[in-house]
């Protein structure tokens, strides 16, 4: 268990895991606009709930039978999983919109993990008077 697990539960590690997926999705995105107008490509995307419900289960997570061994980062697992297999064009303005919802849900999963640090830091500095 990890030092932010055993002091917020499991709230820091949902959230970052959230990050991750957020920045996965939007990486996504900005490969289907910039390639708008390349023949013969098919937009991609990946369901964020699927990908997160994967990574929270750890599903596709290696056994590590060794402490040294590497560990495979669940959101590299979850988005290979589950990749949407529709063979469509990319529309601008569906991919403009993915964006934007995209960009406004990390900036409320940001504000939600800064806000349990703030609450540690009033438990910290109202704790010493």
């Amino acid at each position: 268990m990890s030092f932010s697990s055993k002091l917020f539960g499991r709230a820091i590690d949902v959230g970052e895991q959230a990050l991750n997926t957020r920045m996965a999705k939007q990486g996504l995105i900005q490969s289907n606009i910039a390639n708008l107008e390349t023949p013969g490509y098919n937009r991609q995307d990946f369901s964020f709930a699927e990908a997160m419900k994967s990574a929270l289960d750890n599903q596709g997570q290696l056994a590590r039978t060794n402490s040294k061994h590497i560990a495979l980062d669940a959101v590299d697992v979850s988005e290979n999983l589950s990749f949407a297999n529709e063979k469509r064009p990319v529309d601008i303005d569906e991919e403009m919109l993915s964006l934007s919802q995209n960009q406004l849900m990390y900036q409320v999963t940001t504000k939600i993990v800064s806000k349990q640090f703030d609450e540690l830091k009033y438990a910290i500095d109202e704790g010493g008077k």
